[in-house]
């Protein structure tokens, strides 16, 4: 056989060149996709570090040192804790730790507002928020009332500190995610920080003197009787306002930097002082389909991410009470025990005066009064601040408070005004609360309120054996002189406080024949209340509180689905008037003819989806600029932020078509004017069709953190923020969604921060529903999952007895010694 040579009749293949592109492109992907899953390696380990690492233990054991016997803390459904122990000290231990579980640093952040430290965590940015807190002294007046409180109050404050402590110190390592942010280790928590905690929310619901600046400014650029007329005290009676004798309003324009400045306080604390209000009612078994009193309650405070309030149950000899509180504060503000229910609103009443001081020429550490020279207290405040070095500022206190000037410079030069408040007296509040959540009948339950001095509120009550009842508490002043409406000089010794009224003097009711009481920081009384005393001028207009009188007359018997159906009612009535003056314009305008045919036969419902609405809000807000802006001037924007007195004055020039604050043209053709304008922004900003022009697409919420919302990078706004809603209602319908016109346009500001209603016939058949959710870490189950109910009317089951919570337990967690 012929040998073949492979070699002679075998080509060599030619090698295949792999061009250097190709190389290049496949180690280009090569490494894009190594650096693809490293990122999402690092984006996991962070997510499982700082998100998930420090969710609390819920469940299982854990020892607490200082426990003298054994816990039991059982968490529903909703994640609210069911705290039980064997005495009150273990209980009291066990709240402090498990709030800090839920909300360390929240508690953390509000105590550093109480106290004026924000520009050691958050940089130069706050020092102006916290040269006013510093100067105003919320800290201060808690440390001077410490002293006056009670034994028993002493030793609850201790317990609550330890239980947070305890947390603190066992979880240095694992923080919520905030801290690592900001890169500090919180403090232990003190007795002092939960009295702190009172005050702030004394100042978060008082606001009076900042209308004093603005009346008197109004009153240097207008006169007086034009500043009666456009901060009507009462609409229907023209009241004159008298300007103090020796007063001089000179340049207080520039004083309206302090009510600037209490507005980045408020902004930074997610609070909206000019929007603070609340609805509580309380029924009699005679008006209910149980035969027993229901309570209903929605307070209504700045939207905070994570929620202001904290539910909470606490079982101990002695205790057996439910409801929410602040976090930082033991026990409970708002709920029931086994008797007794009661619901909180703001009085919004005047406990504050600005005093003009005359200060020595020579030296500027004193002051005049009655003819002769007083030494100032001079109190050096050393702030710090984070990345850079200190600052001091000393703050100077009269007879009257600490002068407010020296916050800004902007008042260099101008004349000094001392801040008179009652929360900055000796007025204690904690243990009113403590003694509240064990009364067992209406008469322990007003001696508990003798004790709740400072914020000012309307409580309504509701006990077992079917009795209800109202009572105003608080510290409020006896004037010499004034009625507190302006700043009055300081020096004369006429407008002195000569002390407060007695508690017995106070607003009070019990079992009225109407069968219900309902507030909605309304005037409570009238104006002739009392010759000794005033509740102050500057109530909310009542619009609320008239619309839940016509809801709750409305039927003979009332059920809890009634209840919680009244506080999600969105009718606007001052929107019901105002929009049908808008509609009585002519239809046959090419430009705002649909818009008036939209308004004709609007009830003045403020739902999310209605054209109405939206036509009805920027029409009237462009009425009140053309109304107003250009004849206020630099005052416009503070007089911006008063709804409550500029919708009761368009309402009833509204009446008056040949006005002079009309203009030439008369009532209609402004009317015609700001509808037109309403018209071409709205089809501007959502197009030619109208349908599109829903109020919610305007009215809108976004949670954003408290207080790094807004200066947070992506991806951190998805990890602390929450998602944005379209929201129904406005300041004056009884589901409450306030707005800052002049800051933030129509987004919502503020409004019903929690809803619940008490049914006394069977506590575990109560419904309640907070903003967000318990807890305030953002990868917790918990975080944000009470948004849906809240935002659309619904409830979850406010459960109370042990058996009640057994039926929805979610984890169980035991607390030893």
């Amino acid at each position: 056989m012929k040998q073949i040579d492979r070699t002679a009749t075998t080509q060599p293949r030619p090698k295949k060149r792999r061009s250097w592109r190709s190389r290049l492109l496949r180690y280009a992907l090569f490494l894009v996709s190594l650096l693809v899953i490293l990122v999402l390696l690092a984006g996991a380990f962070g997510v499982a570090w700082f998100g998930y690492r420090p969710l609390p233990q819920t469940s299982g054991s854990i020892q607490l040192p200082g426990l003298s016997g054994e816990v039991k803390v059982v968490r529903d459904s909703n994640g609210t804790p069911h705290i039980s122990a064997t005495t009150a000290d273990d209980m009291f231990i066990a709240q402090g730790y498990v709030t800090a579980q839920d909300r360390l640093f929240q508690l953390d952040f509000f105590r550093r507002v109480g106290a004026g430290r924000l520009s050691e965590v958050l940089g130069s940015a706050a020092i102006n928020q916290d040269r006013f807190l510093r100067t105003i002294g919320l800290r201060r007046a808690a440390e001077a009332e410490m002293p006056s409180l009670g034994a028993e109050d002493l030793k609850i404050l201790e317990d609550y500190s330890k239980g947070i402590n305890l947390f603190i110190d066992t979880h240095k390592d694992n923080l919520p995610i905030e801290f690592n942010l900001l890169g500090y280790v919180p403090e232990p928590w003190t007795p002092l920080d939960s009295v702190s905690w009172g005050k702030y929310m004394a100042y978060d619901l008082s606001g009076n003197y900042t209308r004093e600046i603005l009346r008197a400014a109004l009153v240097d650029k207008l006169g007086a009787d034009k500043a009666a007329f456009l901060l009507p005290t009462d609409p229907a009676d023209n009241t004159p306002l008298i300007v103090p004798q020796g007063a001089n309003y000179a340049g207080m324009d520039k004083a309206l930097a302090l009510v600037d400045l209490q507005a980045e306080v408020s902004a930074i604390a997610g609070s909206d002082p000019a929007s603070q209000g609340s609805n509580n009612w309380v029924v009699s078994g005679a008006k209910t389909t149980t035969g027993k009193p229901m309570v209903a309650n929605d307070p209504h405070l700045g939207i905070r991410n994570p929620s202001i309030w904290y539910e909470v149950g606490l079982q101990a000899p002695g205790w057996d009470v439910a409801g929410v509180t602040f976090p930082g504060v033991p026990g409970v503000v708002i709920g029931h025990n086994e008797r007794i229910a009661w619901g909180v609103t703001n009085v919004g009443g005047d406990t504050q005066d600005l005093y003009m001081e005359k200060v020595n020429p020579a030296n500027p550490d004193q002051y005049e009064f009655q003819g002769s020279w007083q030494n100032m207290q001079v109190i050096p405040e050393e702030i710090k601040i984070k990345g850079k070095p200190s600052q001091t500022i000393n703050v100077r206190i009269t007879r009257h408070g600490p002068i407010m000037n020296d916050v800004t410079s902007t008042l260099d030069g101008s004349q000094p005004m001392a801040l008179q408040w009652t929360a900055l007296k000796n007025a204690p509040l904690i243990g009113s609360v403590l003694d509240y959540d064990r009364a067992s009948n209406w008469t322990e339950f007003r001696t508990a309120l003798r004790g709740f001095n400072s914020p000012a509120q309307n409580f309504v009550y509701a006990d077992v054996d079917g009795n209800i009842g109202y009572q105003v508490p608080g510290l409020w002043p006896v004037r010499a002189k004034g009625d507190g409406l302006l700043p009055v000089p300081g020096w004369t010794g006429e407008y002195e406080w000569t002390g407060y009224a007695s508690f017995d003097e106070l607003p009070s009711a019990y079992n009225p024949s109407t069968n219900f009481i309902a507030t909605a920081n309304n005037r409570p009384v009238p104006a002739n209340f009392s010759q000794k005393f005033t509740l102050g001028e500057e109530f909310d207009p009542g619009w609320r509180a008239a619309r839940i009188t016509q809801l709750l007359t409305a039927k003979d018997k009332l059920s809890l689905q009634d209840l919680t159906a009244i506080q999600n009612d969105v009718i606007s009535l001052p929107g019901r008037e105002i929009g049908a003056a808008f509609a009585n314009l002519s239809d046959s305008d090419a430009r705002t003819g649909n818009a008036v045919k939209r308004l004709k036969n609007w009830d003045g419902s403020m739902a999310a989806n209605s054209v109405p609405a939206a036509l009805y809000k920027v029409a009237f807000q462009d009425l009140i600029e053309d109304m107003f802006k250009d004849k206020l001037g630099d005052v416009y924007g503070q007089y911006l932020d008063e709804p409550r007195f500029y919708i009761p004055l368009v309402l009833k020039l509204l009446k008056d078509p040949t006005n002079e604050w009309w203009g030439a043209g008369g009532r209609d053709a402004l009317l015609q004017k700001a509808l037109g304008q309403a018209v071409d922004s709205l089809g501007s900003k959502f197009g030619g069709n109208m349908d599109d022009w829903r109020w919610g697409r305007l009215h809108t919420l976004s949670f954003s953190h408290t207080p790094l919302g807004p200066a947070l990078p992506f991806p951190l706004t998805l990890v602390l923020n929450q998602r944005t809603l379209e929201r129904s209602g406005d300041g004056q319908t009884v589901a409450a969604s306030s707005y800052d016109y002049g800051d933030t346009g129509f987004v919502q500001t503020s409004g019903q921060s929690f809803r619940t209603v008490m049914n006394l016939a069977n506590f575990d058949d109560s419904v309640i529903v907070n903003t967000l959710g318990q807890s305030g870490q953002p990868f917790s189950k918990h975080w944000g999952d009470n948004i849906d109910d809240w935002n659309n009317g619904r409830y979850h089951q406010f459960l109370f007895t042990t058996n009640a919570v057994s039926t929805k337990t979610e984890d169980t967690l035991t607390l030893h010694p």
